[in-house]
């Protein structure tokens, strides 16, 4: 797994996250190791990132990684999409 191939994830990830915080006027100024609900997002915002993750990088997040810590960040949630994805993706 690259730096770059992580960068561009985690970027990716942010634009989704920043779409969904600027339709409740959230001022999308957070880096990638904030806390998501910290900068106001809220549960079904992370819900609706889930979904727009999932289609961002067409693939189908399994249950046992649907967890709180997973969604805390951009960065973790870029890691847990890596992880789907595999070494080759």
């Amino acid at each position: 797994m690259s730096q770059a191939v992580t960068a561009s994830v985690a970027d990716r990830t942010m634009g989704l996250a920043c779409a969904i915080a600027a339709r409740h006027a959230i001022k999308p100024e957070f880096g990638r190791s904030d806390a998501l609900v910290d900068v106001g997002l809220s549960s079904l915002d992370l819900v609706n990132l889930m979904v727009a993750v999932e289609a961002e990088f067409d693939i189908m997040i399994p249950p046992a990684s649907l967890t709180p810590k997973n969604f805390y960040s951009i960065e973790t949630i870029a890691r847990m999409v890596e992880s789907v994805r595999g070494p080759h993706a």
